[in-house]
């Protein structure tokens, strides 16, 4: 029974250390509209609006051609919500490598 314990406590420090762990690649950062338009148009999808959130991230938001203006709405309004969670994201790694970089010296 004690190994039993030990294998899920063993578990759960495995997965709490390295389950959790999230990486970007690329920048955070688009170039501008002639960016986005060319990134729209790679994915078979046309330019909708672009998201800015300071210094953190920006973003394009894509469209499927012919949509209405009722339903861009209710899309621009989940787009924009959602890339809240990826700013977060970036944020929380950027202050982990950071506070790594500051403490190693």
């Amino acid at each position: 029974m004690v190994n039993f314990k030990r294998a899920w406590i063993a578990l759960g420090l495995a997965l709490s250390t390295f389950g959790c762990a999230t990486t970007f690649t690329g920048s955070a950062h688009i170039d501008g509209r002639p960016a986005c338009e060319h990134q729209c148009r790679s994915e078979g999808m046309e330019l909708a609006g672009m998201v800015y959130m300071g210094e953190y991230s920006s973003a394009c938001v894509c469209q499927v051609p012919g949509q209405s203006a009722s339903t861009n709405d209710v899309l621009l309004g989940g787009a924009a919500a959602t890339s809240g969670g990826a700013v977060a994201a970036l944020t929380a790694q950027r202050n982990r490598a950071a506070n790594s970089s500051s403490s190693s010296r």
